[in-house]
């Protein structure tokens, strides 16, 4: 793995969680060559545009630095759960593009030169015990109300590897590399 662009989202997200009473929202999946407590610090609640192997890193991350930010938003539309990595289970929201997304993505794929991510989702919690993350979707369900529009806050391109960092984050404010 090289690194990852995302959409990031302000907080509404963490609000939601904590009124369920969601105890465990490590939102990293499980991988044999990462620390996903010290990696859960660093990923904020994100949606995937599109990621890249080490050998396209220098290809893509020059590229990383003529994106810009416009504000946007995407719908929350619906929880759901899967089979993910390292037999665990993930609690997810499913999202539909809104105001202003559909635009910034097509900015980027004109800059990069490839198709983002077309199925938009947010990983919310990520466990080995089926029976806690089904306890979490039940009380996700029950109490907060969808469909939800979040806020697009910027954009961000994390390092994933062993340290996961931050090396990018672009908002209205301006594109940054971030120090090593």
């Amino acid at each position: 793995m090289g690194h990852k662009l995302t959409a990031v989202f302000g907080h509404e997200l963490p609000r939601m969680i904590l009124t369920a009473g969601v105890i465990n929202n490590n939102k990293v999946p499980f991988r044999p060559f990462l620390d996903r407590e010290a990696a859960n610090q660093v990923l904020p609640y994100h949606t995937t545009l599109f990621q890249w192997d080490k050998q396209q890193d220098i290809f893509y991350l020059s590229k990383m630095a003529d994106l810009t930010f416009s504000p946007c938003t995407v719908t929350a539309e619906e929880f759901g759960i899967m089979n993910s990595t390292g037999y665990s289970y993930l609690l997810f929201i499913r999202c539909a593009a809104g105001e202003g997304f559909q635009e910034l993505c097509d900015s980027i794929s004109a800059v990069t030169g490839r198709p983002l991510e077309t199925y938009l989702r947010v990983t919310l919690s990520v466990s080995k015990d089926q029976k806690q993350i089904k306890q979490q979707y039940k009380a996700l369900t029950k109490s907060a109300k969808l469909p939800m529009v979040l806020p697009v806050r910027g954009l961000e391109v994390f390092h994933i590897w062993d340290p996961v960092k931050r090396v990018r984050t672009i908002t209205e404010a301006g594109n940054i590399l971030l120090p090593d």
